[in-house]
């Protein structure tokens, strides 16, 4: 068994999206499946049942919505909202700058998270 030291160059357990120019060629869905990927199996069986959707302004993604099936999931992630804020810092870096949280209609109520500008500069 060969152990990964910082000195190799292969030592990357989450490549950079930016570093291989690979951010612009990726899909909704590959960063969608990157996110969902970096939480724990609870959370997971929250965003199991969610919808996504990114609102793009100008050919970039700056905004994500988080639709929940029932108000005990949308009440879960919310609690959540820090984990989720900082995964999709890493994996939108550059664009979005608000995601929400919400639950399906007809008991349609919102809660919208603004990421700080210091992660953007």
């Amino acid at each position: 068994m060969n152990s990964l030291e910082p000195e190799e160059e292969d030592y990357l357990f989450c490549r950079s999206l930016a570093l291989d120019g690979l951010y612009t060629e990726e899909t909704f869905g590959d960063r969608l499946r990157l996110f969902y990927n970096q939480f724990n199996s609870s959370t997971r069986a929250l965003l199991d049942d969610a919808l996504f959707q990114e609102t793009e302004e100008n050919s970039a993604v700056t905004s994500l919505e988080i639709l929940c099936e029932n108000q005990i999931i949308y009440k879960r992630l919310v609690q959540k909202h820090q984990k989720i804020a900082n995964e999709i810092r890493w994996i939108w870096p550059e664009t979005v700058v608000q995601f929400s949280i919400g639950i399906k209609p007809p008991n349609g109520c919102w809660q919208i998270f603004l990421l700080p500008d210091y992660w953007l500069k």
